[in-house]
């Protein structure tokens, strides 16, 4: 059978540059094609026909980064991410406690929490609980406040 020759032909944001080979497996024909951002990307000549593709990714990125962005901007409250202070514990946490870590150098445990994009130390201590406690103090101080607030705009 001979191959239908799709050189020339958009799609989308894609132009075929030329016939590229045939996969090994499906024996079907791959075409490259140039998207109108400049890359270039070998594509099935059926899914270009069937409309499987019409850029080479660069506007689903670009999609991508918007919709990241706009959470972000609706998840902060001056710089401080709302989802991030109800979130689980990372996994390697090894205290049990978000914001408290063993540090193996000091031979002492460290309270730290993050507010307005920096990470504010609360000191170091002896022992888990009085670092478990600053965390909390911390917690009262830097957060409540503006879980407060935002509560208070759903109202």
């Amino acid at each position: 059978m001979k191959r239908k020759d799709l050189t020339g032909n958009v799609y989308g944001e894609l132009t075929v540059i030329k016939y590229s080979h045939n996969d090994k497996k499906t024996r079907s024909p791959k075409w490259l094609c140039r998207c109108s951002c400049g890359n270039e990307k070998v594509i099935y000549g059926y899914a270009l026909e069937n409309g499987h593709y019409k850029s080479c990714g660069c506007k689903r990125d670009i999609k991508r980064d918007k919709g990241a962005k706009r959470h972000i901007k609706q998840d902060s409250i001056g710089g401080t991410r709302k989802s991030a202070l109800k979130a689980k514990l990372h996994r390697g946490n090894t205290s049990g406690h978000k914001g408290v870590t063993y540090d193996k150098q000091r031979k002492k445990w460290r309270a730290y929490i993050g507010f307005k994009g920096k990470q504010i130390s609360l000191g170091y201590f002896d022992n888990v609980e009085d670092a478990v406690k600053a965390r909390q103090d911390a917690e009262e101080k830097y957060y409540k406040p503006m879980l407060e607030d935002t509560e208070n705009e759903r109202i």
